[in-house]
């Protein structure tokens, strides 16, 4: 692992000695970033698919979950965590691996720094021969993670390097840790349409909670709360006995612009857990992600275009409460 550029800097009331962010090693022997915040909170990230596999708060508490199974081969994508998708949602060119390229290739630690406002990283993959061969273009992605006593904020920065547009989808597939999958609901996304890919077709979200009884798989279309009148971005994971273990704040821009943003809503149980996800795992998470997804046609076969020269981002803020 080639040695990053660390800036520390005074940490004001928090002891700096000891928790000092840098490059660690993970399972399967495979390079990771540690971040680590004078408050006790941590993050760690897998140079393979800039996968983030662990965001405890200063209580030590787990917020993100990563499954039993999961294989660390640097091969296979990291099952749980975040795994970062691009530059298809799903997969509507057979030719590539669902979800795209990005988070089952080798990324490059540019540069960490711990500062009094919070550990920062920033991963990038650019294109390579291999990308190359199943996706013709010229694109640099930046993975930024910061770390703070509140919060932790990742943001997926899409650059198109070449000369010409393309097109492209993006998402951050945040599994969220939970105590029970029937014992907690999604707020936020009240009046949206989504369409529910287990059973088909559109529908509209009448009420302000998603529950999820069993098997859901849902996109649900940017736009806005209308139930609640809170902006669309905000998104809270809540107990039904009223506690809110967190909040969840996404972002989306093309060429600077703000864009509506889609969000999935999803978990398999037993009958569609993969064989990376042995039940009752899926009792353990909730997935809410956040996405640059596209128009709704044919499963999301329009995606956005990206002209030569610009960035897109996508972005998604935890909030422990």
């Amino acid at each position: 692992l080639k040695q990053p550029f660390i800036s520390i800097n005074s940490r004001g009331n928090f002891p700096i000695c000891d928790v000092m962010s840098g490059p660690g090693k993970g399972q399967g022997d495979l390079d990771t970033v540690e971040l680590r915040h004078g408050s006790g909170a941590s993050a760690q990230i897998y140079l393979f698919g800039a996968t983030l596999t662990s965001y405890k708060t200063p209580d030590g508490v787990e917020r993100i979950f990563v499954s039993p199974g999961a294989i660390f081969d640097g091969k296979k994508a990291i099952r749980g965590g975040v795994p970062l998708v691009f530059p298809q949602f799903g997969q509507p060119d057979k030719a590539m691996a669902q979800h795209g390229f990005a988070r089952s290739s080798h990324w490059s630690l540019a540069s960490l720094e711990d500062n009094a406002e919070g550990s920062t990283a920033l991963l990038v993959l650019k294109d390579s021969e291999a990308t190359r061969a199943v996706w013709n273009h010229a694109f640099m992605l930046e993975f930024v993670v910061s770390l703070t006593a509140a919060s932790l904020k990742m943001t997926l920065r899409v650059k198109n390097t070449g000369d010409a547009p393309f097109t492209f989808q993006t998402l951050l597939h945040t599994y969220f840790r939970i105590p029970d999958i029937e014992q907690v609901t999604v707020r936020g996304l009240g009046g949206r349409t989504y369409l529910d890919k287990v059973k088909g077709g559109k529908e509209a979200q009448l009420g302000p909670d998603v529950e999820l009884p069993a098997f859901t798989d849902r996109v649900y279309i940017g736009g806005k709360d209308v139930v609640s009148g809170n902006a669309a971005k905000d998104v809270t994971i809540v107990h039904k006995n009223g506690a809110a273990p967190c909040a969840i704040c996404n972002e989306g821009f093309i060429a600077g612009v703000a864009k509506p943003i889609e969000i999935v809503v999803w978990n398999p149980y037993a009958e569609k857990s993969p064989g990376d996800l042995p039940p009752p795992a899926f009792k353990e998470f909730v997935c809410v992600e956040p996405g640059l997804i596209g128009q709704m046609k044919d499963d999301f076969v329009e995606m956005h275009e990206l002209p030569a020269g610009a960035d897109a981002s996508i972005s998604q803020k935890i909030i422990p409460m």
